[in-house]
């Protein structure tokens, strides 16, 4: 999230390992995915903004999760390589689902694949009360970025 503090632009930046999920991968094409975040596990630099983050804006207490559910196939390369592809599924966030675009790039090497993407968030989408809170501005939406690791299990 951009945010203004004290007159200093900056970017606030929550982060978390606390991801779970599985994908269906048949040869070169992802069928399925669901990929499961932890919220109560984000944090970020500053302490008073996980306290924010997990109270009065994520609720994290009603709402512990976030997930993403792919609902349309992906083409992977067939070999090791990478493609750059828009990942179009349904991400629910504070007790809100919707349609999103993800812009992402995955890379196969050898038995494993690496997705990095993002998806852009506006708060009042999702029924988020914008962050914005003392001496701390924030805009109306900010920017989920991942990096996942699958494998086979």
């Amino acid at each position: 999230v951009k945010e203004v503090l004290f007159g200093q632009s900056k970017e606030a930046v929550g982060r978390t390992s606390a991801v779970t999920g599985t994908a269906v991968i048949a040869s070169d094409k992802v069928n399925s995915a669901n990929v499961v975040v932890d919220l109560t596990k984000v944090t970020s630099d500053q302490g008073r903004r996980d306290n924010q983050f997990q109270g009065r804006i994520m609720n994290t207490s009603t709402y512990p999760t976030a997930t993403f559910k792919l609902t349309q196939p992906i083409a992977l390369p067939s070999s090791d390589g990478k493609v750059t592809v828009k990942a179009t599924g349904e991400l629910t966030t504070h007790g809100t689902t919707k349609a999103v675009v993800a812009d992402i790039q995955a890379q196969r090497n050898g038995g494993t694949i690496q997705v990095t993407g993002s998806i852009p968030v506006v708060f009042a989408d999702y029924n988020i009360p914008n962050p914005s809170f003392g001496p701390a501005q924030t805009e109306n939406n900010g920017l989920i970025e991942f990096l996942l690791n699958l494998s086979k299990s």
